[in-house]
């Protein structure tokens, strides 16, 4: 099937999306620019710690579902079978995990100390270690560009193969769009438009799976079609248990260990907006995964011989719905990317900003800095851009690696240096680089995986590594004590 220049209709439907997304941009520029220059960048990366259940909701499930939930997965499931719908909806409950492990600790310690980012909670809480702060700089700029690079480029292909573009021209449109409204409207305007892209995206999934489930009814029928194009397209067996088991832990577990996901817990107003946040949440990713994830394996009903199983939806798009549905389709799948590069931009720029640039040098110059988180957030967005002119092939296994990469160095520092009085800077460091290089190691099978994503080897290289160094290394300072476990007051 030929995808290319689907329908003009397609474009405009499209081009009327990214016209929405840049006139929010605006309007939150216009917003920032009004912000006071001593809390520029609180109200820059935090939005002033106001932020009310729905922008807490989209901010957490659209910046970790991205590319490789609305594209790479149903690839995979069109590809693979059923199995990888089954270990995909382990994400159902991302914002359970990250909300309810670390939610109201991050958001206390967060405001004692007018903390900006994940990283500057963890700097605080390992006594400002200097070769803490600059390892964990490296991999989050690492991980997270190779992240950026990954979902532009497949956010590019389902552009130019649903309005015929060229890759150069669908990578611009796509990634300047981006860039712009995140670097000068600041979290203000990555939650704006993230509203309007999380609705864009949940009515774009829901037509579609309607659409495809009346077309290849009755259900029995489609499967019984599949079975025989192969049966493992319907089996849970398609991968051995332990390799299924190690994509949970990879997709769902361990989401803290990604420290973007952390943004949300950073910003809402209040823990009863936080906790209807975590249930409405979970809801509308299961909605998004379970739809978007099986329609990739229902897919091969329709479409048994689809060259590139990236462009099961997209294809599935063109071929059900008329041109503007299939164009609210592209615009639902674009909006998910987007969400996840602009929070990940986000992070990106606060530590080169607090990480790196204060570092080097502090400036107390309240215009200065405003202007260099600006500059920060923009190169945090064209570096991948031009990166991205030599897009990676295998999109799901690049994201999954870079996902792999954050989440080995960072689950156990984060999680028992919120809740282990004990957890010290040598621990964390040990930890951060151990589970790095073993992820690594395992991932290029260099040192055993046994059968698992490498994912599970960093992550227990790390907390073995974390915990053992601790507790042959001193105690961190009473005074770190006091401001994660004392027992004054602080809203959250």
């Amino acid at each position: 099937m030929n995808l290319q220049g689907a329908s003009s209709s397609v474009i405009v439907t499209f081009l009327l999306y990214i016209a929405i997304v840049i006139g929010i941009g605006v309007r939150s520029n216009i917003k920032m620019s009004k912000s006071k220059a001593d809390n520029f960048m609180e109200d820059f990366y935090t939005g002033g710690r106001g932020m009310g259940t729905l922008v807490v909701v989209f901010m957490l499930a659209a910046g970790l579902c991205s590319a490789g939930t609305f594209i790479g997965s149903p690839g995979m499931a069109y590809k693979v079978g059923l199995v990888f719908v089954l270990a995909c909806m382990a994400q159902s409950f991302m914002n359970f995990v990250v909300l309810g492990e670390v939610g109201t600790k991050v958001g206390i310690i967060s405001r004692r100390i007018s903390a900006n980012s994940a990283q500057d909670i963890l700097n605080y809480r390992y006594n400002k270690n200097k070769v803490f702060r600059w390892v964990s700089s490296i991999a989050i700029c690492i991980f997270y560009t190779a992240n950026i690079v990954a979902q532009l480029s497949g956010g590019t292909r389902l552009v130019v193969v649903m309005t015929g573009l060229s890759y150069t021209t669908a990578l611009l449109i796509f990634g300047i769009v981006i860039v712009l409204y995140t670097a000068f409207g600041g979290i203000k305007g990555v939650t704006n438009a993230i509203i309007f892209q999380g609705i864009t995206m949940t009515a774009a999934i829901v037509i579609l799976f309607v659409t495809l489930l009346s077309k290849i009814a009755p259900m029995e029928s489609a499967y019984a079609n599949i079975i025989a194009q192969e049966p493992t397209l319907a089996s849970p067996w398609a991968w051995r248990p332990e390799y299924t088991f190690s994509m949970f832990v990879s997709l769902g577990l361990v989401t803290i260990g990604q420290p973007h996901s952390m943004m949300s817990s950073l910003m809402y107003k209040n823990t009863k907006g936080m906790h209807k946040a975590m249930f409405i949440g979970a809801i509308v990713v299961s909605v998004w995964t379970a739809a978007i994830v099986w329609a990739g394996n229902l897919g091969r009903a329709l479409l048994p011989n689809l060259e590139a199983p990236d462009y099961i939806i997209p294809a599935l798009a063109v071929e059900l719905m008329p041109g503007w549905v299939a164009g609210l389709v592209l615009a639902g799948v674009a909006a998910a990317i987007q969400s996840t590069i602009a929070s990940v931009m986000m992070v990106i720029s606060s530590t080169l900003v607090n990480d790196m640039y204060l570092v080097v040098a502090p400036t107390k110059d309240s215009k200065k800095i405003k202007l260099v988180t600006i500059v920060a957030t923009l190169l945090a967005g064209i570096v991948p851009i031009v990166l991205a002119f030599n897009p990676p092939e295998a999109l799901q296994f690049f994201i999954l690696y870079a996902i792999g990469g954050l989440t080995s160095s960072f689950f156990w520092p984060i999680l028992l240096g919120l809740y282990w009085k004990r957890a010290n800077e040598q621990g964390a460091i040990a930890g951060l680089i151990g589970g790095m290089l073993a992820f690594i190691g395992a991932q290029g099978k260099y040192i055993p995986n046994f059968g698992m994503h490498g994912i599970v080897v960093g992550i227990v290289v790390s907390g073995i590594l974390t915990i053992g160094v601790t507790l042959i290394t001193p105690k961190p300072p009473r005074r770190i004590i006091e401001v994660f476990w004392g027992k004054h007051k602080v809203e959250a």
